[in-house]
């Protein structure tokens, strides 16, 4: 996201009333963060104490990947569609998995601005400041040895951190032992917080969880197009996962785990059941890597919400967990669409993807806007070990789609249908709403991702936040794939005045507006 990056160096931040009041779930958390017109003031980034975008280990040799310059030729919404999952006919050696991580997070162009170099990812990123960082398990199976690796972005390159096969122990680690499927890899997705607070400040879990859902997102689209089978999991124990990375879990925290399995264990095999292996602590100069600027700020707020939420969640067992508030007059199906209208592959948009927002004067063609929504019908599949998409609902506003009068609507993505909520022209007052940020204004469509966060506090615990922030990113990075393949531009906002859009949009007190992703024809340059 060029644009954020090289903005103006006064951001703001919320003059925070209840700044002494202790953070114990999401929504106290979501609320203390939250921005309001009349209590805003301004601070200067600090460009000298900066943060290093790549993470690093002194005094460890990493090993090159292999140079990718082959892709899976795969439509995206072939990759999401449900049955994308169901089998496991791939297998993973080092050139698959050099392919899965320059897909999920690698480095895909390289711009010179202002004198300097800056580089685009695969992945969006809140201010261009990519606070997720992917580790790999490697336990069987592959023509690398047995440990534990960190991908390093700009070597393209693996960095062991540990040796050994640590498959019974990150099985644990889930609570998700099994004889009949067995993990042969494993990624790990953390956070650093100093990354993303450097310029957000006290807010900034919101964007490292909102970037960390895109990067999901990615490496999971990565997964299915090399046809493996996998299964992603939110619920683990923190201080295991922390003490096998070897995290400064004041500086960067584990956020998501993902196992990627072989064949099927036969009936008549014979299974032999490893020991867990003992893990120690790694050397503290390993730990110390959790930091990336000289003079860090912790800032309290951030540390406390991730704590709150050490103690796995549970499925909900109510609908009232998705009760925002509002309801649809009528609903009316998603309906076919013309596949001709894709300019572009999976992988493909995956490399052209960028932060695009110079929205142009022209509608957004149904059968393009029916895509994007087929898309997310298709992304709202059932996953027990990540509750998708529990808590989260969705919406859009309309302004300028062939087929479709301006207003709220919301997306129901089991019933494939959509449900006009309040009629008339709420993109100029939103894009008021998103700090002002007028070009919002010329977007055709402003996808909307809420939830009901008191309800999810109480249904679901603290750690239920980080699964609502988590899905709304990963939603987002679908729509920005779709909407490159389509040939349309997007930009995802998660600054706003969050009383004001609640306001907008008609939402009770307890739900919330977590994430915008505006969409919609641009210039092409």
């Amino acid at each position: 996201m060029l644009w954020v990056h090289f903005k103006s160096i006064l951001s703001p931040f919320f003059l925070n009333p209840e700044r002494g009041i202790m953070t114990r779930t999401g929504s106290e958390y979501h609320r203390k963060t939250s921005y309001d017109r009349q209590q805003m003031a301004g601070h200067f980034l600090n460009w000298e104490n900066q943060p290093n975008l790549y993470k690093l280990y002194t005094g460890i040799q990493p090993i090159p990947l292999t140079p990718v310059s082959c892709f899976p030729d795969e439509s995206i919404w072939n990759l999401v569609s449900p049955a994308a999952n169901k089998t496991s006919a791939g297998t993973l050696d080092k050139n698959r998995l050099s392919q899965i991580l320059y897909l999920a997070g690698g480095v895909t162009a390289r711009r010179r601005q202002g004198g300097k170099d800056f580089y685009f990812r695969s992945v969006a990123s809140a201010g261009a400041l990519y606070p997720t960082e992917i580790y790999v398990g490697l336990h069987s199976g592959i023509d690398l040895e047995p440990g534990l690796y960190h991908f390093s972005v700009d070597h393209f390159a693996l960095t062991p951190l540990r040796l050994g096969d640590f498959s019974r122990y990150s099985d644990e680690m889930i609570d998700a032992s099994s004889t009949e499927r067995q993990p042969f890899a494993s990624f790990f997705l953390t956070g650093i917080f100093f990354r993303s607070a450097w310029k957000y400040r006290a807010r900034a879990f919101r964007y490292v969880l909102l970037d960390t859902g895109h990067l999901l997102e990615n490496l999971t689209l990565a997964l299915a197009a090399g046809e493996l089978n996998f299964s992603c999991h939110y619920d683990f124990n923190d201080k295991n996962m922390a003490r096998l990375i070897g995290l400064d879990t004041q500086r960067e925290v584990g956020l998501v785990c993902v196992n990627v399995y072989g064949r099927p264990v036969s009936a008549t095999q014979e299974t032999v059941v490893a020991e867990i292996p003992t893990v120690n602590p790694l050397p503290a100069e390993i730990i110390r890597s959790s930091q990336v600027a000289q003079r860090e700020v912790v800032y309290g707020d951030m540390v406390r919400i991730y704590q709150a939420g050490a103690t796995n969640s549970t499925q909900p067992q109510s609908g009232k967990i998705n009760n925002v508030g509002v309801t649809a007059s009528e609903w009316n199906p998603v309906g076919k669409t013309n596949p001709a209208d894709e300019e572009h592959a999976y992988a493909p948009s995956v490399l052209f993807r960028r932060s695009r927002r110079n929205y142009i004067n022209r509608p957004l063609s149904e059968n393009k806007f029916r895509h994007l929504l087929n898309l997310l019908c298709r992304a709202g599949r059932p996953d027990e070990a990540c509750h998708a998409f529990a808590g989260l609902t969705i919406g859009f506003l309309s302004g300028s789609i062939d087929g479709f009068d301006p207003g709220f609507y919301l997306l129901d993505p089991d019933k494939e249908q959509t449900g006009k909520v309040i009629d008339g022209h709420l993109i100029h007052p939103m894009a008021s709403i998103c700090l002002d940020q007028k070009w919002l204004a010329n977007a055709a469509v402003h996808f909307l991702f809420m939830a009901n966060l008191e309800a999810i506090d109480h249904q679901m615990g603290a750690r239920g936040y980080r699964y609502a922030m988590l899905n709304a990113g990963r939603l987002g990075q679908l729509i920005y794939l779709g909407a490159t393949a389509l040939g349309l531009g997007c930009c995802g906002i998660g600054a706003l005045y969050d009383g004001e859009a609640r306001k907008l949009l008609g939402l009770n007190i307890d739900s919330a507006l977590l994430y915008l992703v505006a969409a919609g024809p641009v210039k092409h340059i």
